[in-house]
């Protein structure tokens, strides 16, 4: 029970992560981008359909996931439902633009999964699944609050298991690391379409 809101938000951002990370890089590869560059849709547009898309099947797997842990695993959650809800979505929203970031970067599908499966290793040992975060040192720390996975966890377990709502400056943190990655991910595709 202890360990089930770390593991909610692991596999909640690796799963978002590594669809989106093999989202841009596919359609570069395969001649779908060429098609982006003469729609007569903005990298805006774009960007905002990718994340409305992919932000909509991520939350009926969160929902999925979320339904076999509390009925199999029998994982309360005993804070209020919209603030769970309102953490898997800020969560998921962030962790996409980690993954199209990737993508953006990224020139094959092999790269795009290898840079995913680092950040997923980093997650697990930095994210305070597997340590706890007082135990680490300023520099780690930094990296740990870089991570998606940390902001989920801490977010995650205060719902589920202390039975509070979303504490606001982890909330607002997550949610600023999303925001930027957002405009860094619409400035990229936005380049990709224009070259």
């Amino acid at each position: 029970t202890f360990c089930a809101p770390s593991v909610i938000a692991l596999l909640l951002q690796h799963l978002s992560i590594t669809f989106a990370s093999l989202s841009i890089v596919r359609e570069s590869r395969s001649g779908i981008m060429e098609l982006f560059r003469v729609a007569p849709i903005t990298a805006l547009e774009t960007m905002i359909g990718k994340y409305v898309s992919y932000l909509f099947f991520e939350i009926i797997l969160a929902g999925v996931i979320t339904t076999l842990a509390i009925w199999l695993l029998k994982i309360p959650i005993l804070g209020p439902w919209q603030d769970y809800a309102l953490a898997v979505v800020i969560l998921l929203f962030t962790s996409l633009g980690v993954g199209f970031l990737i993508s953006l970067v990224s020139q094959t599908d092999t790269q795009a999964v290898q840079y995913s499966m680092l950040l997923m290793l980093a997650s697990i040992f930095f994210s305070g699944f597997f340590l706890d975060l007082r135990l680490m040192r300023e520099p780690i720390t930094a990296l740990a609050w870089s991570l998606p996975a940390t902001y989920g966890i801490r977010m995650l377990q205060d719902i589920m298991l202390r039975g509070s709502s979303v504490p606001p400056a982890i909330f607002q943190g997550i949610a600023i690391i999303g925001v930027v990655l957002f405009l860094v991910d619409w400035r990229l595709i936005k380049r990709k379409m224009e070259s």
